[in-house]
């Protein structure tokens, strides 16, 4: 088929490369005339595991091009657009910000192609992709929804083998059309209408953090009853109905999705008229965790009477240099307050103010090396290294 995806962030490109290994002829679009110029040029502009071999195979890129133009494009011989814009959180307003997404539907909707298929990917409220409708004067009921499920740092992986694909909309030809794309992929394909593709989208992303939250939540507890944690989680992961899987601790969650979709969920209702402490409270839990790894952190710096601390990683996970909401630099922010001598290291992320292991090589007195979240063999053996000829300690906040 031939794609248009609009957007080259992790959505975007994970999801245009991959269907373009698949077969498909892929435009893309986006605004920022440096990113499609680093594109065109082979150069991805973050880092996901696997996504640079996808891109570079010469035949997936021959099926590819790079465009900041919509009038680039010959829409009609287009079959589906997907898109894939950023919908963040409006700080002022604590809402979503839909900016970008009004900009892609306004252009889409001076498009003369009848037969396209409209399909929103960017995570976005129900109520709210009705207003943008209503300001560009398209038909709602034209759009279809696909919404994403990849994890950064197994995006590539999350994309060929999905747990399941979620098809929203009224237009039954138009899914069709969708289910046709999809029809090689070894998943259930779930067609529904687009509000409930839509929570499903953000109930997901509601009950994952919830999870990690939960996970912490007892990791405190444990830690106060001089429990063994891995025990204790194991024995709990083992129940069927539990699991283990996403039940590990962690100094917090973070991320660019978990922050904001809870704030929209927490704005879908009236608060007079529905009561939902779990879900309201779960980013406050966070918030009481990000402080009891910082304390723990704090203490155990004072008691050992070392020089400085340096936490491990960057990222608000492993396997990516994506910055945003990292617990690692809400943690960096408290202990400022009252330590000096703190730093990050991270070998992935080339940042003024991360350091990298000709720094940690020179140093020369005793540290606490806080591991934020596990990290490669290689890069392991080098920070043991370290720690051993300078009498360090190390702390893992993710394995008490």
């Amino acid at each position: 088929m031939n794609i248009v995806i609009i957007g080259t962030g992790y959505v975007g490109l994970v999801t245009g490369v991959g269907l373009a290994n698949l077969g498909n002829s892929v435009d893309f679009i986006d605004l920022d005339k440096n990113k499609i110029e680093n594109l065109s040029s082979k150069k991805i502009t973050f880092y996901e595991p696997g996504l640079e071999e996808y891109f570079n195979n010469d035949d997936t890129f021959k099926r590819m091009s790079f465009s900041s133009d919509y009038t680039s494009i010959e829409w009609e011989n287009i079959d589906i657009v997907f898109v894939c814009v950023q919908t963040p959180n409006n700080i002022e307003t604590n809402s979503v910000d839909t900016k970008f997404l009004e900009s892609a539907i306004k252009e889409i909707n001076n498009v003369n192609n009848d037969d396209l298929v409209i399909t929103v990917k960017s995570t976005i409220p129900p109520y709210e992709i009705e207003k943008v409708c209503e300001n560009v004067g398209m038909d709602s009921s034209k759009l279809t929804f696909n919404p994403e499920f990849l994890r950064e740092g197994t995006a590539v992986e999350d994309f060929f083998k999905p747990d399941r694909i979620i098809l929203g909309g009224a237009d039954k030809e138009k899914l069709n059309k969708l289910i046709e794309l999809y029809s090689e992929f070894e998943c259930e394909i779930i067609t529904t209408d687009s509000v409930s593709s839509q929570l499903i989208k953000y109930l997901a992303n509601t009950y994952l953090p919830l999870r990690l939250s939960f996970v912490n939540e007892a990791t405190r507890l444990i830690d106060y009853s001089g429990g063994n944690l891995d025990d204790v989680l194991k024995g709990v992961g083992l129940d069927n109905r539990i699991g283990q899987h996403y039940f590990r601790p962690s100094p917090a969650w973070g991320g660019s999705c978990f922050p904001k979709d809870l704030v929209e969920v927490n704005n879908f209702y009236d608060h007079e008229k529905l009561n939902l402490p779990l879900i309201s409270n779960i980013i406050n839990s966070n918030d009481i965790h990000v402080d009891w790894t910082s304390q723990n952190i704090r203490d155990l710096y004072e008691s050992k009477n070392l020089e400085g601390v340096i936490l491990i990683g960057a990222a608000f996970k492993e396997d990516t240099d994506d910055l945003r909401n990292s617990p690692t630099t809400e943690v960096f922010k408290n202990l400022k307050s009252s330590i000096e001598n703190v730093i990050i290291f991270d070998e992935i992320i080339n940042n003024e103010d991360i350091v990298k292991f000709d720094y940690l090589e020179s140093l020369n007195s005793s540290h606490l090396f806080v591991l934020m979240y596990p990290v490669k063999e290689s890069t392991l053996d080098g920070l043991n290294k370290v720690i051993e000829e300078t009498n360090s300690i190390t702390y893992i906040p993710w394995s008490l």
